[in-house]
């Protein structure tokens, strides 16, 4: 099978480490730890880290464990659109911005899996088009995302809730921002990053 490109490479591990993470690791190097974590030879019960704090560093390093397997698709397949509480999702939990790819449903499902915080799962209808190529065909842009945040009722069901965008979306943050009157970030491109984004506040691990 030849699997479809979910960012792995543009996971952004670097940035979240400190000097503290490498020393709870036995590590003084950051580079060695680095190694480590992506070779998967990090002892577990060696570190001092949290197991959550540690298991999102693990899925960073290594996105294969977290992300499904998807094979290429030459043609869009689409999925169903609208809006899905997760958790008990409530007027200020975050809003996920996807789009109604099978593929992007499958992996976004697949990482939204492992936490139990809440979160509005909103996907745009994009035609069946992934993220990237939607942005290609200009069908994920700030009037279809306004259209389904009304549609869906989320200016009354979450008034207080930031809008998280694929990172690849980035680029549509103010005008979104300006139309919605609320708070837009852009999240990172890889979904397997996304526990590392929000943090251990943020994206607490149902594994814990």
């Amino acid at each position: 099978m030849l699997r479809a490109d979910l960012y792995e490479k543009n996971v952004s591990l670097e940035t979240y480490l400190s000097p503290t993470d490498c020393r709870a690791c036995g590590f003084q190097d950051r580079d060695e730890f680095l190694r480590k974590l992506r070779s998967g030879t990090l002892r577990p019960h060696a570190c001092g880290l949290s197991k959550s704090r540690l298991l999102a560093l693990q899925w960073a390093a290594r996105p294969e464990e977290i992300l499904p397997p998807i094979e290429v698709l030459q043609m869009p397949n689409p999925g169903p659109v609208g809006l899905t509480p997760l958790n008990e999702a409530g007027p200020d939990s975050p809003v996920l911005v996807s789009g109604n790819s099978e593929l992007s449903i499958t992996v976004l499902t697949a990482v939204l899996s492992t936490t139990i915080s809440p979160f509005w799962y909103l996907v745009v209808d994009t035609d069946g088009h992934t993220v990237d190529m939607a942005l290609v065909y200009k069908v994920l842009d700030v009037e279809r995302i306004v259209k389904a945040f009304h549609k869906e009722g989320l200016h009354r069901q979450a008034p207080e809730a930031t809008i998280y965008l694929p990172g690849l979306a980035a680029p549509l943050r103010d005008e979104l921002a300006e139309r919605t009157r609320r708070p837009v970030i852009p999240g990172p491109v890889c979904a397997a990053e996304l526990p590392l984004f929000f943090g251990e506040d943020g994206w607490k691990i149902s594994a814990d």
